[in-house]
């Protein structure tokens, strides 16, 4: 993926847009499974320096297909581990588990991504340091990985375009990326765009808005001392769980240390109603009960329904 560098006067901006509906877009729905979920090494990158050079931003031209859903839900979950994890260190807050690929919990071959526990040598982590009780967001999205989800959870798209995800390749992708994401950890070096950084960051919830594809997640982001970071321009390689092929990441560093994230309406909760209106959203993630409550899906009205395998997924149907 080729990056278009842009000057900021010192902030720090990330956009993550899981929407289909992004500047410069074709709204789409692609049905067959599979697609080249590696790293672009041919990627040029940048040093940071006294130029303020510092993000990539990827807003005129972008490729907003949907691989079986898998791209809309990458980005969601690097949203709800940013908002229940404040952090993007996924290998210490993730490991891989084997079950029967229909629910968790079970024994079997086929590997997906879980929340670990515990604590290290930097404290608490996965489910042991969740910022909202239960990391739920977080485990709504885990949950879509096994056949329990199969033909249930779709994404709006434009008008009456909707997107089916695949479980079985979100959790192939997931796990594939995952251990991507490994690997540049291990290599971490500050100073090198191009590298992961050993620099250490934490993100904090500061709003949501609508933004210029949906709505906007906005978190400020410092190292663990509470000091402006020192390396912004490599805080995007610790989203390459997410895919940086992903058409829905975008990184652009802002001036004042903020990040925005802009997903799929529904999928992240943002802490607003809908009351007295119809809900355009496929799949709703709510600690808050909506059931019966009007949604539009493909722009069709209908109702939210509690989804059998989660307690916080909700379906249009």
């Amino acid at each position: 993926m080729k990056s278009n560098w842009f000057k900021a006067a010192g902030v720090l901006s990330m956009a993550v847009a899981t929407t289909v509906m992004l500047p410069g877009c074709s709204a789409g729905s692609v049905d067959e499974v599979g697609g080249e979920y590696g790293d672009d090494s041919s990627e040029e990158m940048m040093s940071v320096d006294e130029t303020l050079e510092l993000g990539t931003a990827e807003q005129d031209v972008m490729s907003c297909t949907n691989l079986d859903g898998t791209n809309s839900a990458m980005a969601a979950f690097a949203v709800a581990v940013a908002q229940e994890l404040g952090r993007w260190q996924v290998g210490k807050d993730f490991v891989v588990v084997k079950s029967n690929g229909t629910t968790p919990g079970t024994s079997g071959q086929m590997e997906t991504l879980a929340l670990s526990s515990g604590s290290d040598a930097s404290g608490a982590k996965g489910s042991s340091r969740c910022l909202v009780a239960g990391c739920p967001n977080i485990n709504s999205i885990l949950s879509w990985q096994y056949a329990q989800a199969n033909n249930k959870i779709y994404f709006q798209g434009s008008g009456s375009v909707k997107t089916l995800l695949n479980p079985q390749a979100l959790a192939s992708r997931m796990v594939a990326k995952y251990r991507e994401q490994g690997t540049c950890d291990a290599s971490a070096a500050d100073g090198n765009a191009t590298l992961c950084p050993k620099e250490e960051h934490k993100l904090t919830y500061v709003s949501a808005a609508k933004g210029g594809c949906d709505t906007m997640f906005t978190f400020n982001v410092k190292r663990t001392d509470g000091t402006a970071l020192k390396y912004p321009a490599q805080l995007k390689h610790k989203l390459r769980f997410a895919d940086q092929t992903n058409g829905y990441i975008q990184f652009t560093p802002l001036a004042n240390g903020d990040i925005q994230i802009d997903p799929t309406y529904g999928t992240n909760p943002d802490g607003t109603t809908t009351s007295g209106s119809c809900t355009a959203a496929c799949t709703k993630v709510s600690t808050t009960s909506v059931a019966g409550q009007c949604c539009s899906c493909g722009g069709v009205n209908k109702v939210f329904a509690k989804a059998t395998f989660n307690a916080n997924t909700y379906l249009c149907q």
